[in-house]
């Protein structure tokens, strides 16, 4: 398995350096990763749940997709990186915000959201994801309540909302 490099920067998203993906966990150290939300034409969003190996946060649910970015890609890059990776959506996407994802010491990430909408399906990626669904606002609404999701999830619901209630679809 290639070693995998990632930048290291700052609060301001400036490039400090580099260092592999484990360094990186292991230290503590800021770097930059992409989410993003499969939304289709009903305006629903794509619900997943996350496999049992997976680093950090077996099985957890999330309402959204993403990944590192690699040390000297940029943002929109290795958002269509891992859309395609993750899920075989290849459409445009559309950059919703950033954020600075803070939950703890060893995991901090500046984070840009994007959402691609698409009548497609997703093709998820049973190495990466468990399973999943489309589903209302509602819905994974009250699937929160019930299950445990990612800590950012409440954060990314939030904003999926705001989203949505612009009439982007």
């Amino acid at each position: 398995m290639k070693k995998e490099f990632l930048d290291i920067v700052d609060e301001n998203d400036n490039v400090k350096g580099k260092a592999s993906r484990k360094e990186i966990h292991t230290k503590g150290y800021i770097h930059r990763t992409v989410f993003f939300f499969i939304i289709d034409k009903k305006g629903r969003i794509f619900v997943n749940q996350r496999t049992a190996d997976k680093e950090f946060y077996p099985e957890y649910w999330s309402n959204s997709f993403g990944g590192h970015i690699n040390s000297g890609e940029s943002y929109e890059t290795a958002v269509l990186r891992e859309a395609k990776e993750e899920t075989g959506i290849k459409e445009k996407p559309i950059f919703i915000a950033p954020f600075k994802k803070r939950f703890d010491k060893e995991d901090r990430e500046n984070v840009k959201v994007y959402s691609f909408v698409t009548d497609k399906v997703p093709k998820i990626d049973p190495a990466e994801t468990k399973q999943g669904k489309f589903m209302t606002i509602k819905e994974a609404e009250e699937l929160m309540k019930k299950e445990k999701f990612l800590p950012e999830s409440k954060f990314l619901h939030k904003l999926i909302k705001d989203f949505l209630n612009q009439k982007v679809l």
